[in-house]
């Protein structure tokens, strides 16, 4: 699973570099190129699964271990099956040990929330510049 989030983001972070460099060669200002739009939302969305890896592979493949020999704090399985915080979730990420130790950053929720919503934003702008131009330049042929 980890080598699959790494070659998304090696992948993302290529093509929307490749883009960057393709649009930003172009005259008028960056946010009214849809190239460096969806290039910038590649490399947003890319960072996007990295850190919610980060976070979903935050425990380690055996939580109980990881609790006991890298943090030195019990684990309490009764609290974790009575609060969700088993690490079975998708977001928001949350896998603890007990009610005092969390294995998943702080910063990694508040971090896949503000990447997605770039990704979402800056996909959402290149849309509706290219339908932006396809519309006037219709309306140019036709008068």
């Amino acid at each position: 699973m980890f080598n699959l989030i790494f070659a998304a983001l090696v992948l993302a972070v290529l093509a929307g570099l490749l883009m960057l460099r393709r649009g930003a060669k172009q005259h008028p200002r960056w946010h009214k190129r849809p190239l460096v739009l969806i290039g910038a939302a590649l490399i947003a969305g890319g960072f996007t699964v990295v850190v919610w890896g980060f976070g979903v592979f935050s425990g380690g493949l055996d939580v109980r271990e990881t609790c006991e020999l890298t943090h030195h704090t019990t684990y309490d399985q009764a609290w974790r099956d009575r609060t969700g915080a088993d690490g079975t979730s998708y977001f928001p990420l949350a896998n603890a040990c007990n009610e005092q130790v969390s294995l998943v950053p702080a910063w990694v929720n508040p971090t896949i929330v503000v990447l997605a919503v770039f990704t979402v934003s800056a996909l959402a702008l290149a849309l509706f510049r290219i339908a932006y131009a396809i519309f006037h330049r219709k309306e140019l042929v036709s008068s």
